[in-house]
């Protein structure tokens, strides 16, 4: 018989895990306290943006595997509960109210039932979390398993990422609880992917070092390419597919450019600093890899300075607001920080993403000039700086460039070749002048 399952916080994590469970054919309730977003969900509209998402909603929705609630009550008829609410930071601590919260009205629901029910959390949670704060509101149910079962989805492939992850992570209560997960799992995929059954600490410190790991190969390709930058010739990205290739190594995460964004890697990286700072820790390798990123905007600005644009009234193009290609988020976008200092410096900025602009405004309002086409984004700029690598910015050519008033552009995420814009003043990060 095909579980039925329940997901609790309908966020980026959340939405595409019940949604891919919809699509996989199982019997999916979403649950989510914004109203005006499950409104927009039973019509088949997602609040964000990510690689047929869209498409596997209102193929569910037609085929009446997936509802949408705002009461923890309806996971009571489900027969697995995912946990997926968000784990903020405040001044780098990670919050844990919400799950605290979801975690009593579990408990609450659940001492109703008398079947066997599995609890799965997928909240981010730093170590000893889940023994710590969960499992006291939990143990008490003879009828609950509790796994902890940490999500590696990225951001603009997370459908793909959950019909093809290169491992599973299962932090088991006990051995009844992992099997339940395991049987799951083997009824969702068709050739199970590899699984690490572990205990709750080891699972949740396994994600923070995941994304730790990941943002340090980050800032130490930006440290050398912050390096290149005072040689003449010098090119990070020979640089980086060169040592890439060390089987050691890898090529993963080695691109260099102006940081690293997104809702996980600064968010985990601080928390992680946190946690360890309370160990009595002060974990130097990580608050060096914060402190790297925070600063690379700088890069950009120091190259503005040499370009002699840095200059009250002076109109920069920013193309790119999204923290990366194929998605509209623009949470801990290294943009936002670039585009506020260059509004301190009192630079006029017209900005252009494919998708996030509108999420932009948000922050922004009316500070900036929004442009719908990348020609009017150019159009009588002094400096066209790339934030984003989306593919259609890939594809501009020397020519698209004539509607700047001065021939300046800053390639920070390398999606040009040098050679092709020797003509007019060029300068990319990691590439030395």
């Amino acid at each position: 018989m095909t579980k039925k399952i329940s997901v609790i916080g309908l966020g980026f994590v959340g939405l595409s895990l019940a949604v891919v469970n919809a699509q996989k054919g199982f019997d999916t309730i979403g649950i989510d306290i914004d109203n005006k977003k499950l409104t927009n969900l039973r019509n088949g509209n997602p609040p964000f943006y990510e690689i047929k998402l869209e498409e596997f909603l209102r193929n569910s929705i037609r085929k009446k595997k997936i509802i949408f609630s705002n009461k923890i009550s309806s996971i009571i008829d489900t027969d697995i509960t995912f946990v997926t609410v968000g784990t903020p930071t405040k001044n780098g601590k990670i919050d844990l109210s919400q799950v605290q919260k979801v975690v009593l009205e579990v408990a609450k629901v659940l001492s109703r039932k008398k079947q066997s029910h599995l609890v799965v959390v997928k909240s981010t949670l730093v170590p000893t979390t889940t023994n710590d704060v969960i499992l006291p509101k939990l143990q008490h149910l003879r009828n609950i398993r509790l796994a902890v079962n940490p999500e590696f989805l990225r951001e603009g492939t997370a459908v793909q990422d959950l019909l093809e992850p290169h491992l599973i992570v299962i932090g088991e209560q006990d051995k009844q609880a992992g099997d339940a997960l395991v049987k799951y799992y083997k009824s969702f995929y068709k050739k199970l992917p590899e699984i690490l059954r572990t205990n709750f600490i080891t699972a949740e410190l396994i994600k923070y070092s995941n994304n730790a790991f990941l943002a340090t190969k980050i800032s130490f390709i930006n440290s050398i390419a912050n390096i290149c930058q005072n040689f003449p010739m010098a090119d990070v990205t020979i640089i980086a597919n060169a040592i890439g290739k060390d089987p050691r190594i890898g090529p993963l995460f080695l691109n260099a450019g102006p940081g690293f964004g997104g809702s996980c890697l600064p968010k985990d990286l601080s928390a992680l600093i946190a946690f360890s700072k309370n160990l009595g820790d002060t974990n130097i390798l990580l608050k060096a890899v914060q402190q790297v990123n925070k600063t690379q905007p700088d890069k950009i600005i120091r190259i503005l300075k040499q370009m002699n644009v840095l200059r009250k009234n002076k109109i920069i193009s920013v193309l790119g607001l999204a923290f990366k290609k194929n998605t509209d988020d623009v949470r801990e976008s290294v943009s936002v920080s670039l585009i506020e200092k260059l509004l301190d410096y009192g630079l006029s900025i017209k900005v252009h993403d494919p998708m996030a602009t509108q999420n932009f405004a948000k922050l922004f309002h009316d500070r900036i000039i929004y442009c719908k086409t990348i020609k009017d984004c150019l159009r009588n700029s002094d400096c066209c700086i790339v934030m984003t690598d989306w593919d259609e910015y890939k594809k501009l050519q020397l020519a698209d460039f004539k509607n700047l008033r001065v021939p300046n552009v800053i390639d920070s995420r390398r999606v040009f070749d040098p050679s092709k814009f020797s003509k007019i003043n060029f300068r990319a990060i990691g590439l030395g002048v």
